[in-house]
């Protein structure tokens, strides 16, 4: 069975693995990477290429942030990794290995992830949603993951979620996208706001939820509300079999529990009149390995 390095580039760590051709982990780990310039980047992918000195793996599979032209191998931009622009990353990166390389966006190597072994396997339309620093995740239609025109479909931060802030300045005018209402960072953010504190964590929220603190009840509702209202959106749009719920929070049952019951209560009252019909709604299967598992599923994809 053939073997595949796999690549998840974040802004912290290059989290590296050796997998089978089924989606079976050989090894794997992770280097730090500094996202200011390519020569730090290079730095990262070499100490991954004399961690798996060892391997005889057949291709280079990469997730990484940014808009992404998969066809021709070409990160448009990077994220956090300000400096690459019309970057020919395939190419460079599959140079580093000796190895024929693909890249794909880390949201859509998620949504490759469900799609191929996880909560949207066998789903005909669906999406994920990843809850981070921002909303990532990735649209599956007719069994496939939908790339965009510009390869930037699914991008789901950048949901408008009040037109009027629109018209304000940066960085006021954030607060029109989807990504300030229910990421992670937003409703830690808003919960340590609450609370007076300099910051919080998933942890902290979750745990002073379960405790029944009032502060996390009504963070949380609002979260829960500001996602059911999202999906609803997004709905009318696509009408779509099933969401995903990923990121680190959807390790919590609550979180999925939370959006059903809100997205439920906007649902229901309307069911009679709205065009669509009611998605499920689920977690998703993968954590923290998602976009490894995902990229290896692009790349056998357009590889094979």
């Amino acid at each position: 069975m053939k073997q595949y390095l796999v690549l998840d580039i974040g802004g912290t760590f290059v989290k590296y693995a050796v997998m089978t051709e089924d989606g079976q982990f050989v090894t794997q780990g992770k280097v730090p990477v500094s996202h200011k310039s390519e020569e730090e980047m290079f730095a990262a992918l070499e100490a991954v290429r004399a961690e798996v000195a060892g391997h005889d793996y057949a291709g280079v599979a990469i997730s990484m942030p940014g808009r992404i032209d998969t066809t021709a191998g070409i990160a448009h931009t990077g994220g956090a990794f300000s400096w690459i622009h019309d970057y020919p990353a395939a190419e460079r990166y599959g140079a580093v290995f000796g190895k024929p390389a693909t890249i794909a966006n880390d949201g859509k190597c998620a949504a490759y992830a469900e799609s191929w072994q996880g909560a949207l396997a066998d789903a005909e339309s669906g999406a994920a949603i990843v809850l981070g620093t921002g909303v990532g995740g990735g649209i599956v239609l007719n069994g496939k993951v939908w790339m965009g025109y510009t390869g930037g479909a699914g991008e789901l931060s950048g949901l408008l979620v009040d037109f009027n802030a629109m018209g304000l300045p940066f960085p006021q005018s954030m607060s029109a996208l989807w990504a300030n209402r229910i990421s992670a960072a937003s409703i830690t953010k808003a919960y340590a706001e609450r609370k007076g504190l300099e910051s919080a964590d998933g942890i902290m929220l979750f745990d002073a939820y379960e405790a029944g603190d009032e502060d996390a009840k009504a963070v949380l509702e609002e979260f829960g509300f500001q996602a059911a209202a999202g999906i609803m959106s997004l709905q009318a749009t696509l009408d779509l079999q099933r969401y995903a719920i990923g990121g680190g929070i959807s390790a919590r049952p609550e979180t999925t529990e939370i959006i059903r019951k809100a997205f439920d209560d906007l649902y229901d009252p309307l069911a009679a009149f709205l065009p669509y019909g009611k998605p499920e709604i689920v977690t998703c299967k993968f954590g923290n390995e998602a976009n490894l598992i995902g990229a290896l599923a692009f790349h056998l994809e357009r590889c094979s």
